[in-house]
């Protein structure tokens, strides 16, 4: 059985942040499943030349990046450096919906496939259009929501950058990194985080084997692999609310 924070709601975790043994499990499972995604995209290295064009070249390479991008924001969240780590969920989004959406549209998106290839930007609303074009509203919103609150992280806002402060005497303002040992850096963030992350490997997990870069029996071995046997209990109990999450996100 898996860590639990596999399955975290991000706001319960964010309010219930001690679970530590949980969240370590976690951290070594995680490591192992983006450790074999890693190893499964590298077998095409050597696959693809410098001029080609192809979809499965961008496809390829997008989702190389989503994946380094996870990997790294674990491997921050592990050392707390959350400030770099919630930067980096925009980024793990951003990339492999982009090449999901060069998969998905064939010949509708050849153009901005072309763009891309001549080092043209194509913004993430590109993708939202298209969700709302053949999926509905109802998913686009989801999706535009998400990425809305993922931007907070990115660009900084007086909320985002208030996960790297606590209270000190007389409800002043303290700074969790100013000191090496980064004792001061608040468990609710790491926890939000780790659950989080959880979040976007099974994302991306999806989008991959439906952008057919993974099959079902490669995911499967996969988890196999990576999952422990044994799950560490709760520590805490849910309900037990101690503080709300600074940014929501569903």
């Amino acid at each position: 059985m898996p860590s639990f924070v596999w399955d975290r709601k991000t706001d319960e975790a964010y309010a219930e942040p001690y679970e530590y043994g949980a969240q370590e499990q976690f951290s070594r499972e995680a490591g192992k499943v983006l450790n074999y995604l890693r190893e499964h995209y590298s077998k095409f290295n050597l696959t693809f030349a410098r001029d080609d064009t192809s979809l499965e070249k961008a496809v390829w390479m997008l989702q190389v990046d989503g994946l380094e991008a996870l990997t790294d924001s674990l491997l921050m969240t592990d050392e707390k450096k959350h400030r770099i780590a919630t930067r980096l969920f925009r980024d793990a989004v951003e990339t492999v919906d982009i090449s999901a959406y060069f998969f998905m549209g064939g010949e509708e998106t050849k153009v901005d496939l072309d763009k891309w290839h001549q080092n043209k930007v194509i913004p993430h609303r590109k993708f939202r259009e298209f969700i709302k074009k053949h999926r509905g509203e109802e998913e686009a919103n989801n999706l535009r929501s998400l990425y809305s609150n993922l931007s907070k992280y990115t660009h900084r806002t007086h909320e985002a950058i208030s996960n790297s402060y606590s209270l000190g005497r007389g409800e002043l303002l303290v700074y969790d990194n100013f000191r090496e040992s980064r004792l001061l850096v608040l468990p609710h963030v790491i926890s939000f985080c780790y659950a989080f992350i959880a979040a976007l490997i099974k994302r991306f997990i999806d989008i991959a084997e439906k952008t057919k870069q993974i099959d079902n029996k490669a995911i499967d071995q996969i988890w196999k692999g990576a999952l422990e046997k044994e799950t560490i209990p709760r520590r805490f109990g849910p309900g037990r609310l101690l503080r709300g999450p600074l940014i929501e996100i569903s």
